[in-house]
Protein backbone atom coordinates (compact mmCIF):
# COMPACT_ATOMS: atom_id res chain seq x y z
CA UNK A 1 0.00 0.00 0.00
CA UNK A 2 1.05 3.56 -0.69
CA UNK A 3 2.41 4.92 2.68
CA UNK A 4 0.67 8.40 1.99
CA UNK A 5 -2.53 6.25 1.61
CA UNK A 6 -1.41 3.72 4.81
CA UNK A 7 -1.01 6.83 6.68
CA UNK A 8 -3.81 8.68 5.63
CA UNK A 9 -6.13 5.92 7.22
CA UNK A 10 -4.29 5.49 10.16
CA UNK A 11 -4.86 9.23 10.77
CA UNK A 12 -8.61 8.85 10.38
CA UNK A 13 -8.71 5.68 12.72
CA UNK A 14 -6.03 5.96 15.61
CA UNK A 15 -7.94 9.47 17.20
CA UNK A 16 -11.22 7.53 17.50
CA UNK A 17 -9.83 4.65 19.76
CA UNK A 18 -9.64 4.44 23.19
CA UNK A 19 -5.77 5.30 24.09
CA UNK A 20 -5.60 1.67 26.00
CA UNK A 21 -6.71 -0.17 23.00
CA UNK A 22 -4.51 1.65 20.99
CA UNK A 23 -1.64 0.86 23.22
CA UNK A 24 -2.51 -2.67 23.56
CA UNK A 25 -2.60 -3.38 20.30
CA UNK A 26 0.74 -0.94 19.30
CA UNK A 27 2.23 -3.07 21.89
CA UNK A 28 0.69 -6.53 20.28
CA UNK A 29 2.37 -5.03 16.93
CA UNK A 30 5.47 -4.17 18.19
CA UNK A 31 6.05 -8.05 19.85
CA UNK A 32 5.17 -8.93 16.38
CA UNK A 33 8.22 -7.24 14.75
CA UNK A 34 10.39 -8.01 17.37
CA UNK A 35 9.84 -11.71 17.05
CA UNK A 36 9.96 -11.21 12.99
CA UNK A 37 13.81 -9.30 13.97
CA UNK A 38 12.61 -6.30 11.01
CA UNK A 39 14.80 -3.58 10.10
CA UNK A 40 13.62 -1.52 12.91
CA UNK A 41 14.58 -3.73 15.64
CA UNK A 42 17.28 -4.47 14.16
CA UNK A 43 18.59 -0.51 14.53
CA UNK A 44 17.55 -0.46 17.69
CA UNK A 45 19.59 -3.38 19.21
CA UNK A 46 22.46 -1.49 17.09
CA UNK A 47 22.14 1.56 19.42
CA UNK A 48 21.16 0.09 22.40
CA UNK A 49 23.87 -2.64 22.62
CA UNK A 50 26.27 0.14 22.96
CA UNK A 51 24.09 2.16 24.90
CA UNK A 52 24.01 -0.81 27.94
CA UNK A 53 27.66 -1.23 27.61
CA UNK A 54 29.36 -4.63 26.23
CA UNK A 55 28.83 -6.51 29.43
CA UNK A 56 24.96 -6.44 29.42
CA UNK A 57 23.72 -10.08 28.87
CA UNK A 58 22.37 -11.22 25.65
CA UNK A 59 19.08 -11.38 27.85
CA UNK A 60 19.84 -7.80 28.99
CA UNK A 61 19.62 -6.38 25.29
CA UNK A 62 17.44 -8.36 24.01
CA UNK A 63 14.11 -7.22 26.98
CA UNK A 64 15.86 -3.53 26.13
CA UNK A 65 15.31 -4.03 22.69
CA UNK A 66 11.52 -5.28 22.85
CA UNK A 67 10.56 -2.63 25.57
CA UNK A 68 12.20 0.18 22.99
CA UNK A 69 10.12 -1.09 20.42
CA UNK A 70 6.99 -0.93 22.07
CA UNK A 71 7.91 2.88 22.92
CA UNK A 72 8.36 2.96 19.25
CA UNK A 73 5.09 2.23 17.93
CA UNK A 74 2.98 3.38 20.81
CA UNK A 75 4.78 6.67 19.51
CA UNK A 76 3.43 6.63 15.98
CA UNK A 77 0.02 5.85 17.52
CA UNK A 78 0.64 8.97 19.26
CA UNK A 79 1.90 11.04 16.28
CA UNK A 80 -1.82 10.61 15.00
CA UNK A 81 -3.67 10.56 18.30
CA UNK A 82 -2.23 14.22 19.82
CA UNK A 83 -3.12 16.42 16.75
CA UNK A 84 -6.89 15.67 17.62
CA UNK A 85 -6.21 17.15 21.37
CA UNK A 86 -6.93 19.83 22.73
CA UNK A 87 -4.06 22.11 25.22
CA UNK A 88 -6.00 21.49 28.16
CA UNK A 89 -6.42 17.55 27.15
CA UNK A 90 -2.41 17.55 26.82
CA UNK A 91 -1.72 19.62 30.00
CA UNK A 92 -3.67 16.61 31.36
CA UNK A 93 -1.41 13.89 30.72
CA UNK A 94 2.04 15.82 30.58
CA UNK A 95 4.11 17.15 33.05
CA UNK A 96 6.85 19.22 33.19
CA UNK A 97 9.91 19.29 35.74
CA UNK A 98 12.24 22.21 34.93
CA UNK A 99 10.19 24.82 33.47
CA UNK A 100 11.97 27.59 35.13
CA UNK A 101 15.18 26.52 33.29
CA UNK A 102 13.32 27.82 29.54
CA UNK A 103 12.22 30.92 31.84
CA UNK A 104 15.84 31.72 32.90
CA UNK A 105 17.20 30.68 29.39
CA UNK A 106 14.62 33.17 27.48
CA UNK A 107 15.26 36.25 29.96
CA UNK A 108 18.67 36.56 28.85
CA UNK A 109 16.97 37.82 25.33
CA UNK A 110 19.06 35.23 22.90
CA UNK A 111 16.20 33.01 22.28
CA UNK A 112 16.47 29.54 23.34
CA UNK A 113 18.37 26.44 21.43
CA UNK A 114 16.34 23.47 22.95
CA UNK A 115 18.04 20.03 22.45
CA UNK A 116 16.65 16.63 22.76
CA UNK A 117 16.57 13.14 21.26
CA UNK A 118 14.73 10.31 20.17
CA UNK A 119 13.89 9.28 23.66
CA UNK A 120 10.67 8.41 24.75
CA UNK A 121 7.26 10.23 23.59
CA UNK A 122 8.79 12.25 21.07
CA UNK A 123 5.64 13.20 19.41
CA UNK A 124 4.64 14.79 23.33
CA UNK A 125 8.20 16.31 23.34
CA UNK A 126 7.32 18.21 20.00
CA UNK A 127 4.42 19.87 21.96
CA UNK A 128 5.70 20.99 25.58
CA UNK A 129 6.21 24.06 24.78
CA UNK A 130 3.48 25.32 23.09
CA UNK A 131 1.98 24.12 25.98
CA UNK A 132 3.43 26.47 28.05
CA UNK A 133 3.38 29.00 25.40
CA UNK A 134 6.70 29.01 23.84
CA UNK A 135 7.01 29.55 20.16
CA UNK A 136 9.34 26.80 18.50
CA UNK A 137 10.65 26.11 15.73
CA UNK A 138 12.80 23.17 14.17
CA UNK A 139 14.26 20.79 11.32
CA UNK A 140 12.07 18.30 10.11
CA UNK A 141 13.69 15.11 7.87
CA UNK A 142 12.25 15.83 4.12
CA UNK A 143 11.08 12.69 3.77
CA UNK A 144 9.26 11.54 0.06
CA UNK A 145 7.21 11.68 -1.52
CA UNK A 146 6.33 15.04 -0.88
CA UNK A 147 2.38 14.53 0.08
CA UNK A 148 3.58 12.70 2.49
CA UNK A 149 5.97 15.11 4.01
CA UNK A 150 3.41 17.73 4.01
CA UNK A 151 0.84 15.51 5.71
CA UNK A 152 3.28 14.31 8.95
CA UNK A 153 4.68 17.85 9.29
CA UNK A 154 0.58 19.16 9.57
CA UNK A 155 0.08 16.63 12.09
CA UNK A 156 3.29 17.58 14.26
CA UNK A 157 2.16 21.24 13.72
CA UNK A 158 -0.90 21.04 14.43
CA UNK A 159 -0.35 22.87 18.39
CA UNK A 160 1.86 25.51 17.19
CA UNK A 161 5.16 23.93 16.69
CA UNK A 162 6.77 25.38 13.76
CA UNK A 163 9.10 22.94 11.49
CA UNK A 164 11.06 23.56 8.04
CA UNK A 165 12.67 20.89 6.25
CA UNK A 166 15.89 19.93 7.33
CA UNK A 167 17.73 20.12 3.67
CA UNK A 168 16.49 23.16 3.31
CA UNK A 169 17.81 27.12 3.84
CA UNK A 170 18.40 27.43 8.13
CA UNK A 171 18.30 30.98 7.78
CA UNK A 172 14.98 30.64 9.92
CA UNK A 173 16.48 29.16 12.44
CA UNK A 174 18.75 32.31 13.28
CA UNK A 175 15.96 34.64 12.50
CA UNK A 176 13.64 32.94 15.13
CA UNK A 177 16.75 33.07 18.10
CA UNK A 178 16.81 37.05 17.21
CA UNK A 179 13.50 36.93 18.07
CA UNK A 180 13.59 35.51 21.27
CA UNK A 181 11.88 32.45 20.47
CA UNK A 182 13.07 28.50 20.67
CA UNK A 183 14.69 26.30 18.04
CA UNK A 184 14.74 22.48 18.59
CA UNK A 185 17.22 20.38 17.39
CA UNK A 186 18.58 16.82 17.98
CA UNK A 187 21.19 15.42 19.81
CA UNK A 188 21.17 12.07 18.37
CA UNK A 189 20.03 11.34 14.56
CA UNK A 190 22.02 13.47 11.65
CA UNK A 191 19.62 13.04 9.01
CA UNK A 192 21.52 15.51 6.62
CA UNK A 193 25.03 13.87 7.59
CA UNK A 194 26.62 16.91 8.35
CA UNK A 195 27.36 15.80 11.78
CA UNK A 196 30.74 14.97 13.39
CA UNK A 197 32.24 12.14 15.12
CA UNK A 198 32.69 12.46 19.16
CA UNK A 199 33.27 9.83 21.85
CA UNK A 200 29.75 8.31 23.03
CA UNK A 201 29.53 5.73 25.51
CA UNK A 202 33.06 5.24 25.08
CA UNK A 203 33.13 4.31 21.24
CA UNK A 204 32.93 6.45 18.21
CA UNK A 205 29.90 7.44 17.06
CA UNK A 206 28.58 9.80 13.93
CA UNK A 207 26.28 12.62 15.80
CA UNK A 208 24.94 15.88 14.63
CA UNK A 209 26.41 18.94 15.55
CA UNK A 210 23.71 21.69 14.27
CA UNK A 211 22.95 23.12 18.09
CA UNK A 212 26.29 23.46 19.27
CA UNK A 213 27.67 26.00 15.46
CA UNK A 214 24.45 28.39 16.02
CA UNK A 215 25.39 28.16 19.30
CA UNK A 216 28.99 29.33 18.95
CA UNK A 217 27.34 31.55 16.56
CA UNK A 218 24.18 33.26 18.39
CA UNK A 219 25.99 32.24 21.94
CA UNK A 220 21.76 31.67 22.59
CA UNK A 221 21.64 29.05 25.60
CA UNK A 222 21.17 25.07 24.90
CA UNK A 223 18.82 23.79 26.84
CA UNK A 224 18.15 20.23 27.12
CA UNK A 225 15.01 17.93 27.16
CA UNK A 226 13.93 14.55 27.39
CA UNK A 227 10.20 13.57 27.08
CA UNK A 228 9.60 10.29 29.18
CA UNK A 229 6.77 7.43 29.20
CA UNK A 230 5.38 6.68 32.46
CA UNK A 231 2.94 4.12 33.98
CA UNK A 232 -0.48 4.99 32.83
CA UNK A 233 -0.03 6.58 29.77
CA UNK A 234 1.19 9.43 31.50
CA UNK A 235 4.68 11.80 30.58
CA UNK A 236 7.04 13.48 32.31
CA UNK A 237 9.28 15.85 30.33
CA UNK A 238 12.26 16.58 32.20
CA UNK A 239 13.88 20.02 31.21
CA UNK A 240 18.02 20.81 32.11
CA UNK A 241 20.64 21.02 32.99
CA UNK A 242 21.60 24.61 30.60
CA UNK A 243 24.57 25.45 29.22
CA UNK A 244 25.15 29.75 28.83
CA UNK A 245 27.42 30.21 26.21
CA UNK A 246 30.77 32.29 27.70
CA UNK A 247 30.52 35.63 25.13
CA UNK A 248 34.07 36.28 25.66
CA UNK A 249 34.99 33.30 24.19
CA UNK A 250 36.22 32.05 20.82
CA UNK A 251 34.24 30.86 18.19
CA UNK A 252 35.66 27.16 17.81
CA UNK A 253 36.15 27.32 21.79
CA UNK A 254 32.03 27.53 22.82
CA UNK A 255 31.36 25.18 19.71
CA UNK A 256 33.68 22.78 21.29
CA UNK A 257 32.01 23.72 24.74
CA UNK A 258 27.94 23.14 23.65
CA UNK A 259 28.98 19.77 21.81
CA UNK A 260 30.31 18.63 24.68
CA UNK A 261 27.61 19.48 27.01
CA UNK A 262 25.15 18.11 24.48
CA UNK A 263 26.83 14.25 23.87
CA UNK A 264 27.43 14.21 27.76
CA UNK A 265 23.76 14.47 28.36
CA UNK A 266 22.75 12.51 25.41
CA UNK A 267 25.32 9.69 27.18
CA UNK A 268 23.73 10.53 30.04
CA UNK A 269 19.96 10.21 29.07
CA UNK A 270 20.46 6.78 27.01
CA UNK A 271 22.23 4.78 29.50
CA UNK A 272 19.73 5.83 32.26
CA UNK A 273 16.67 4.84 29.82
CA UNK A 274 17.87 2.75 26.98
CA UNK A 275 14.21 0.81 26.97
CA UNK A 276 13.32 4.69 25.79
CA UNK A 277 15.64 5.06 23.22
CA UNK A 278 14.01 4.77 19.65
CA UNK A 279 16.55 5.45 17.32
CA UNK A 280 16.48 2.75 14.85
CA UNK A 281 19.55 4.89 12.70
CA UNK A 282 22.91 3.58 14.07
CA UNK A 283 24.84 5.81 15.21
CA UNK A 284 27.86 3.88 16.46
CA UNK A 285 30.75 3.91 13.95
CA UNK A 286 31.91 0.54 14.45
CA UNK A 287 28.54 -1.10 13.47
Amino acid sequence: MDAYIAFRALGAIAPRIPPSLGYAVARGLADLGYRRNVKAVRGLRANIRHAIGPSASATRVDGTVQRAYRVLLQNYLDLFRLPALSLEQLRAFISIAGWETVEAARALGRGVILCSAHLGHIEAALQIVTVNGLRVLGPAEHIRPERLYRYLTGLRTRHGVQLVPSDGLMLELFRALRRGEAVGLALDRDTTDTGVEVTLCGEPAHVPDGYARIAARTRSPVVIGFCYRAPGGRVRAELGPVLVPDRTAGREEAYCAALDFGVRALERAVTTHPDQWVLTTPIWITE
